[in-house]
């Protein structure tokens, strides 16, 4: 594979910061299953069209609001606990604080989506392009962005990591007293069935916590705004237009494989639970087990300096593909001469936790600080926001993990 030019490298480099600017003034507000995500779908694959030899185009169906919605059953869940304490019911409010939290656990720690049925159903678009090699496919390659955008986190916008770290204390506080009035009114009250009055000591101490807890619980449907969707233009524009750039730098400057298929992933629909990679591992798991397949998933190309290859996800739970790890390892050493360091996604999930479930190899490029900055899922995340240092390097890795990819695979 012949080498990247420094002039190479810098035009890629415009055309990523122009295609995001494109979409996001073309197509606004791309909600996981809304037109405006489906038309920028569309768009990405018309760009495609350009430097592939195939492009497919995939519907599948969601539930994008259940992936935040569980937030609304978890503020009655606890609102409801707090009657039953001035019923002196403390079995049933301990049981409802239980039920909020197993909804917390399989909603936003394993993405399991028990709550679908609830919310409306509607359709997003996965984009798959295919650069076929010269003779028999012996190995492949898949780049991954997303081009969905995330409905925005009032209070990371408004204050800040500081004030999303206090409401969220603030909201496991609320649980723990929650559970040790219920506790405590059993030891007082025994199991008997009556309206507390504020009257008694123990009156005072749960008005006291009612006067705290229910503000707090209120609080949490500030949490995220179903009515705004931010720009996503680091998170995740940036990776799709580094993947689109992967194809159209093989195109232009003639770079051919004789036993390598390198495949760029426009998934849909990340920011509603990893919806579009579950979509495309369920579909073509079979299709891509004819030979080695690695999909290298990148995330937020924003942050130089808090570069990292995810080996674990999904809160940690998911462990991703070690040997895909080691060889964006190496191609970070190579091409821009840093050693990284291996992380985990202590908070949220990335694609290739998707595929990872699925039994697929894969793991994660990112560039972002784990302690949440203002651009996260806010408003400021705009293509004025950008970082052309951070995706030259981002670029310049993914070129150099093809050409290593080519010549040993894993």
């Amino acid at each position: 594979m012949k080498q990247i030019s420094q002039e190479t490298a810098s035009n890629n480099v415009n055309y990523i910061v122009d295609g995001i600017q494109k979409v996001i003034r073309t197509f606004g507000k791309r909600t996981p299953g809304s037109q405006a995500e489906a038309d920028a779908q569309e768009y990405l694959a018309g760009e495609l069209k350009h430097y592939a030899d195939e492009v497919r185009t995939e519907k599948f169906k969601l539930h994008p609001m259940a992936f935040m919605g569980w937030i609304y059953f978890d503020i009655a869940f606890l609102l409801a606990a707090v009657v039953c304490l001035w019923f002196n019911l403390g079995i049933p409010a301990i049981l409802l604080v239980a039920l909020a939290l197993l909804l917390f656990v399989y909603q936003l720690l394993l993405y399991v989506h028990v709550t679908a049925k609830f919310f409306p159903e509607k359709t997003s678009t996965n984009v798959y392009a295919v650069k076929k090699p010269t003779g028999e496919v012996r190995r492949r390659i898949v780049f991954c962005g997303h081009a969905d955008a995330a409905p925005e986190w009032g209070y990371l916008y408004h204050g800040g990591a500081v004030l999303f770290e206090i409401q969220l204390f603030a909201s496991l506080s609320t649980i723990l007293i929650i559970v040790a009035m219920a506790i405590a009114g059993m030891l007082v009250n025994r199991f008997g069935v009556f309206a507390i009055t504020p009257a008694t000591s123990y009156g005072k101490a749960l008005l006291g916590i009612t006067v705290y807890c229910v503000p707090v619980i209120l609080s949490l449907l500030f949490f995220f705004n179903p009515l705004r969707t931010v720009d996503g233009a680091n998170d995740n524009l940036t990776s799709c237009f580094t993947a689109l750039s992967v194809l159209k730098t093989m195109k232009e400057e003639q770079i051919q494989f004789e036993h390598t298929e390198v495949c760029a992933l426009m998934a849909g629909s990340e920011e509603a639970g990893l919806r579009g990679a579950m979509a495309f591992a369920k579909a073509h798991k079979e299709e891509l087990s004819d030979v080695e397949t690695v999909f290298i998933v990148m995330e937020t190309l924003r942050e130089s300096e808090h570069f990292s290859i995810y080996t674990r996800d999904m809160n940690g739970i998911v462990k991703t593909d070690m040997d895909a790890a080691k060889l964006v390892q190496d191609a970070a050493e190579q091409a821009i001469g840093r050693k990284m360091k291996f992380a985990a996604v202590t908070m949220g999930a990335t694609d290739a936790a998707a595929f990872a479930l699925a039994g697929m190899k894969a793991t994660c490029l990112a560039a972002m600080n784990h302690k949440l900055q203002p651009y996260y899922h806010t408003r400021k995340d705009s293509y004025d926001n950008l970082s052309p240092e951070c995706l030259e390097s981002a670029y310049k890795i993914a070129m150099k993990t093809l050409e290593i990819y080519d010549k040993k695979g894993l």
